[in-house]
């Protein structure tokens, strides 16, 4: 199922809004925010910082709440709308429910699985066995955490990249998305040695996205944005100004 979205020919944007992956929080984005020009928002999603789990199953509609409360609150009225790995579904049904607020989407390493196809069938794996959809799944182990997100990261880049880790709901898993917003200018940024998201699965996400997604490749692991942060931004900005020309 796909609803219209706008005419890339919109109105001025009025900045950015970042969206983290499963099993971090906003704070991974923490390095590409002051390297942008427009103003930036990163979001906690529910279960986690200022959204902590309430004991219900946490939604991807729950997740869209999120990001357009915070871009609300930011004074956003429309935005170029960023995910990572996870991320990409909510930045999914952020665009379907609100299509004529996204400028740009922009999916970092991330999935986009047909919808009413859920993460773990994505992906082929199960996750949480016999917990009910409104467990939280404690953080990755750390070594495990950087075996395959930060390969490519130095020990003091580590050092930073480890405090994003969090508890993830187990049930981001399990939902599924009930379509896409059509018509938005799409930008997918893979990297050539990501483990969760390896270049055939990035390239599987593409194709579902549509015919004329727009890609990018940087060499680097998983966590691009704080990895290789100035690389990352560049693209963004460069997307962000095509998205509002002067």
């Amino acid at each position: 199922m796909t609803i219209d979205g706008p005419n890339i020919d919109g109105p001025n944007i009025d900045g950015a809004v970042f969206v983290h992956g499963g099993h971090h929080d906003r704070s991974c984005w923490q390095l590409v925010l002051p390297l942008m020009d427009v103003p930036s928002i990163a979001v906690d999603l529910p279960g986690r910082g200022d959204r902590p789990a309430t004991g219900e199953p946490i939604t991807y509609a729950m997740c869209a709440q999120a990001v357009l409360a915070d871009a609300d609150a930011a004074g956003f009225d429309r935005f170029v709308l960023v995910g990572h790995s996870m991320g990409g579904l909510t930045i999914s049904r952020s665009a379907f429910d609100v299509p004529e607020r996204v400028a740009h989407l922009v999916y970092v390493g991330a999935l986009a699985p047909p919808a009413g196809v859920s993460v773990a069938e994505a992906l082929g794996v199960e996750v949480g066995v016999g917990q009910p959809d409104s467990a939280m799944l404690p953080a990755i182990d750390a070594d495990v955490a950087r075996a395959i997100f930060a390969g490519d990261m130095s020990d003091e880049q580590w050092a930073v990249a480890r405090t994003s880790l969090v508890d993830e709901a187990v049930n981001l898993f399990r939902d599924t998305l009930p379509g896409f917003a059509s018509g938005i200018p799409t930008t997918y940024i893979g990297m050539t040695d990501d483990v969760p998201v390896p270049p055939a699965l990035a390239a599987r996400m593409i194709e579902q996205l549509g015919p004329d997604v727009d890609f990018r490749q940087i060499e680097a692991a998983h966590n691009v944005m704080l990895s290789q942060p100035a690389t990352l931004a560049a693209i963004i900005n460069a997307l962000v100004r095509e998205a509002a020309p002067d």
